[in-house]
């Protein structure tokens, strides 16, 4: 690897996507520090939290083959938020001041030692990319989210389609402030997927400020333990649906479309309830099966068990789990408004339609030995996306920012 100077930084007070792109950023040999809450190494303030409250707490809060001494840590703000929390639960989702009190340390530690590229996170480089700017210094922005414009738009039309009065508003105002301003700071902002650049489009930036990279599974958690075997045609289709019980993820179309599927469908459905759904989830009774949190090892094990994966979501900038799904050997229905990577546009359906989905989802129960046949396909896939490929596409960011 050629060597070159010290030109670009990354910062974020959480995990996201931040460990991956410091890690890119030293393959690329060209990482100044990696500014972050806490790193979870040996001699780290994260290795000594985790004799505390255990390492598996803190399994993400590292990435094999980067260099700890690169991590320059503040774990104060997030270990504050731990005292605050244990003494008010109800501010545990209140990250504004944990955040921003981490990001003006990042700030101060930019202006001693500005880099040529600063590469910051959301809801955690306001201060960092005003600095930036005022220094001449490159800024990239990571931005998990759909823009709130394109957010709103399409849950009010999902709320008036399922006819639920649903009052969304995705973050405090103080917080949505704080977004909308790193967003108009950044110089690139990251994008993953083809519906997370329609949002920003419909939200005025220019293509000329986006970068789009599919996020990765990691094949060592997400894979299929046993072979593909066919299933039984005269007993109900086993689909899988993982993520948040509610009008985001699609549950109200999902449930019209189990309607039109009858006996033929068993569903599962594994995440954290939304109040919003619980009448649909009274009315569908035993139709349904509900299953309670899982670790990662007895999710994979879930998978396996199921014949097909749904994730019939209104908005979504990615969706880990449909990609986890398709590595742990399920084929997948996602929308178009999902971001996560398909195979083929065929295994999407439109949003909020539950007769294509239900027509989707029959397909398979009708005929199992394509539900084999796209197991294959689907494992196949998944296999592309993983950190490595991740890395390289941001490396190639990197370098064409530095050139």
């Amino acid at each position: 690897m050629t060597e070159k100077r010290n030109d670009l930084c990354v910062a974020y007070s959480g995990v996201h996507q931040a460990y991956q792109l410091a890690l890119a950023a030293h393959e690329e040999g060209v990482l100044q520090a990696f500014y972050c809450s806490i790193y979870n190494a040996p001699g780290k303030w994260g290795h000594h939290l985790g004799r505390v409250i255990g390492q598996k707490a803190l399994a993400s809060r590292k990435v094999e083959g980067f260099p700890p001494e690169k991590a320059v840590e503040y774990p104060w703000p997030l270990l504050m938020k731990g005292l605050r929390d244990k003494m008010n639960p109800r501010r545990a989702n209140d990250w504004i001041s944990v955040n921003d009190a981490f990001d003006r340390w990042a700030a101060r530690k930019l202006e001693k030692n500005p880099p040529k590229v600063v590469v910051g996170g959301e809801t955690c480089d306001l201060h960092l990319l005003e600095t930036a700017k005022r220094l001449g210094v490159i800024r990239v922005h990571d931005c998990p989210q759909l823009h709130p414009i394109f957010l709103e738009e399409v849950l009010k039309e999902a709320g008036e389609r399922a006819g639920m009065a649903v009052t969304f508003s995705p973050d405090l105002p103080a917080m949505a402030e704080r977004k909308s301003r790193e967003y108009e700071l950044a110089e690139k902002l990251l994008i993953y997927s083809d519906v997370h650049r329609r949002s920003f489009l419909r939200g005025g930036f220019p293509e000329e400020r986006l970068f789009q990279c599919p996020l990765w599974v990691d094949p060592a958690l997400w894979h299929r333990d046993e072979p593909v075997r066919l299933t039984d045609a005269s007993q109900p289709l086993r689909l899988l649906f993982v993520g948040s019980i509610n009008l985001r993820k699609g549950i109200p179309f999902l449930f019209e479309a189990l309607k039109k599927c009858g006996k033929a469908v068993k569903l599962t459905l594994l995440g954290p309830r939304n109040p919003e759904c619980e009448p649909l989830l009274r009315e569908a009774g035993d139709s349904i099966e509900l299953l309670g949190p899982q670790t990662k090892a007895e999710l994979r094990q879930t998978y396996a068990r199921h014949d097909v994966f749904v994730l019939p979501s209104v908005a979504d900038s990615f969706g880990f789990v449909s990609l986890e799904a398709m590595a742990c050997g399920l084929p997948a229905i996602v929308t178009e408004n999902c971001g996560a990577p398909v195979p083929d546009p065929s295994w999407r359906v439109p949003p909020m339609e539950p007769d294509a989905l239900a027509a989707r989802i029959l397909m398979y129960a009708e005929n199992r030995a394509l539900v084999a046949e796209h197991a294959s396909v689907a494992e196949g896939f998944a296999a592309q996306f993983g950190p490595e490929t991740y890395r390289q596409n941001i490396r190639g960011l990197y370098r064409s920012l530095l050139n």
